[in-house]
């Protein structure tokens, strides 16, 4: 059972960006399912590989269009994907331990960065465009 669903209410209405989030959500999702469902650590250690690696890639973009726009929350909102980057640093840390079963505290992240962040922060953007 996935976390979430695509809806529109996750859009920004800037293609790539929008492009960029489906394809979190999915990652989102996925992880969820496997941390929840599996119990297989090197299944759920090459979904947490795959989402770091495309946050990276989304972040990197994000925040380029947001230079170019001349975001004014530029600053506070690069500090939120770096905190974003070391939490998903730590679960890959604490899964590769064998403690990643802090289920919890995965889903309660995973969970308050699509509420908080893509719905939320990443809408300011939505103003400039």
């Amino acid at each position: 059972m996935p976390l979430t669903e695509w809806d529109t209410t996750y859009e920004l209405g800037i293609q790539e960006i929008d492009a960029h989030h489906r394809e979190l959500v999915g990652l989102l999702n996925k992880t969820y399912d496997l941390i929840l469902y599996s119990t297989d650590k090197d299944e759920i250690q090459t979904v947490l590989q795959e989402l770091i690696k495309y946050t990276e890639y989304h972040f990197a973009a994000e925040e380029q269009i947001m230079k170019e726009v001349e975001f004014r929350g530029l600053k506070t909102h690069i500090s939120k994907h770096r905190n974003f980057r070391k939490q998903l640093s730590d679960l890959m840390r604490n899964c590769l331990a064998g403690t990643l079963y802090v289920k919890n505290d995965i889903v309660l992240l995973l969970w308050d960065w699509l509420k908080n962040h893509i719905q939320k922060e990443d809408k300011k953007l939505m103003a400039y465009f």
